[in-house]
Protein backbone atom coordinates (compact mmCIF):
# COMPACT_ATOMS: atom_id res chain seq x y z
CA UNK A 1 0.00 0.00 0.00
CA UNK A 2 0.99 3.60 -0.70
CA UNK A 3 1.13 6.36 1.19
CA UNK A 4 -1.13 8.74 -0.97
CA UNK A 5 -4.84 8.82 -0.16
CA UNK A 6 -7.67 10.23 -2.06
CA UNK A 7 -10.37 11.52 -0.12
CA UNK A 8 -13.97 11.57 -1.75
CA UNK A 9 -17.57 12.91 -1.19
CA UNK A 10 -16.88 15.52 1.59
CA UNK A 11 -18.51 18.64 2.71
CA UNK A 12 -18.00 21.69 1.00
CA UNK A 13 -17.63 22.97 4.42
CA UNK A 14 -14.30 21.10 4.75
CA UNK A 15 -11.22 22.95 5.34
CA UNK A 16 -7.59 21.07 5.14
CA UNK A 17 -7.07 21.83 9.00
CA UNK A 18 -10.06 19.35 9.25
CA UNK A 19 -8.89 16.66 7.43
CA UNK A 20 -5.51 17.18 9.10
CA UNK A 21 -6.97 16.44 12.34
CA UNK A 22 -9.08 13.56 11.05
CA UNK A 23 -6.53 11.85 9.43
CA UNK A 24 -4.13 12.63 12.61
CA UNK A 25 -6.07 10.12 14.10
CA UNK A 26 -4.96 8.10 12.34
CA UNK A 27 -1.40 8.63 12.05
CA UNK A 28 1.17 11.10 11.51
CA UNK A 29 -0.09 13.16 8.05
CA UNK A 30 2.68 14.51 5.82
CA UNK A 31 0.44 16.55 3.29
CA UNK A 32 -3.03 17.52 2.78
CA UNK A 33 -4.23 18.84 -0.57
CA UNK A 34 -8.14 19.87 -0.56
CA UNK A 35 -9.41 20.68 -4.11
CA UNK A 36 -11.10 23.79 -4.41
CA UNK A 37 -13.49 25.39 -7.18
CA UNK A 38 -11.67 28.83 -8.32
CA UNK A 39 -14.47 30.26 -9.10
CA UNK A 40 -16.55 29.74 -5.68
CA UNK A 41 -13.35 29.27 -3.28
CA UNK A 42 -15.58 26.26 -2.00
CA UNK A 43 -14.53 22.55 -1.52
CA UNK A 44 -14.91 20.17 -4.93
CA UNK A 45 -15.74 17.48 -2.29
CA UNK A 46 -12.54 15.51 -2.52
CA UNK A 47 -9.40 15.90 -1.02
CA UNK A 48 -5.49 13.90 -1.85
CA UNK A 49 -4.10 12.85 1.90
CA UNK A 50 -0.42 11.73 1.99
CA UNK A 51 0.34 9.92 5.07
CA UNK A 52 3.91 9.68 6.75
CA UNK A 53 3.94 5.88 6.45
CA UNK A 54 2.37 3.13 4.99
CA UNK A 55 1.01 1.52 8.05
CA UNK A 56 -0.71 4.88 9.12
CA UNK A 57 -2.47 5.46 5.05
CA UNK A 58 -3.40 1.59 5.99
CA UNK A 59 -5.35 2.39 9.53
CA UNK A 60 -7.04 5.59 7.72
CA UNK A 61 -8.02 3.60 4.80
CA UNK A 62 -9.84 0.90 7.26
CA UNK A 63 -10.99 3.26 10.17
CA UNK A 64 -12.40 6.04 7.53
CA UNK A 65 -13.16 4.71 4.31
CA UNK A 66 -17.27 5.03 4.59
CA UNK A 67 -17.70 6.42 7.61
CA UNK A 68 -19.80 9.19 8.60
CA UNK A 69 -18.21 12.83 8.62
CA UNK A 70 -20.18 16.17 8.41
CA UNK A 71 -23.11 14.45 8.04
CA UNK A 72 -21.42 12.75 4.65
CA UNK A 73 -20.24 9.12 4.13
CA UNK A 74 -16.90 9.78 3.45
CA UNK A 75 -14.86 7.62 1.05
CA UNK A 76 -10.92 6.71 1.15
CA UNK A 77 -8.91 4.66 -1.02
CA UNK A 78 -5.09 4.27 -2.04
CA UNK A 79 -4.28 6.89 -4.55
CA UNK A 80 -4.20 4.66 -8.39
CA UNK A 81 -0.41 4.43 -9.43
CA UNK A 82 0.49 7.09 -12.14
CA UNK A 83 0.92 6.32 -15.61
CA UNK A 84 4.50 6.27 -16.61
CA UNK A 85 6.21 9.08 -18.76
CA UNK A 86 7.48 9.05 -21.78
CA UNK A 87 11.04 9.24 -22.28
CA UNK A 88 12.33 12.69 -22.79
CA UNK A 89 13.38 11.90 -26.07
CA UNK A 90 9.89 11.16 -27.39
CA UNK A 91 8.88 13.80 -30.65
CA UNK A 92 5.16 13.57 -29.89
CA UNK A 93 2.74 11.14 -31.30
CA UNK A 94 3.82 7.74 -32.34
CA UNK A 95 3.25 7.65 -36.15
CA UNK A 96 2.77 4.34 -38.18
CA UNK A 97 5.01 4.24 -41.55
CA UNK A 98 4.17 3.19 -44.04
CA UNK A 99 6.48 1.23 -46.53
CA UNK A 100 6.69 2.32 -50.34
CA UNK A 101 5.74 0.20 -52.78
CA UNK A 102 6.88 1.36 -56.16
CA UNK A 103 4.00 0.71 -59.02
CA UNK A 104 4.63 -1.67 -61.50
CA UNK A 105 3.48 -0.42 -64.88
CA UNK A 106 1.01 -2.64 -66.92
CA UNK A 107 3.50 -3.86 -69.51
CA UNK A 108 6.11 -5.03 -67.21
CA UNK A 109 5.84 -8.69 -66.68
CA UNK A 110 5.55 -10.32 -63.00
CA UNK A 111 8.40 -13.13 -62.64
CA UNK A 112 6.00 -14.11 -59.44
CA UNK A 113 3.28 -15.05 -61.46
CA UNK A 114 4.95 -17.10 -64.27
Amino acid sequence: MKTKLHVGNLSSRTTEENLRSLFGQKGRVRDVGLIIERATGRSRAYAIVTMATVEGAAAAVLGLHRSIWNGRHITVHEMPAAEPERSSLSFGPQQTITPFYPLRSKTEEDPDLK
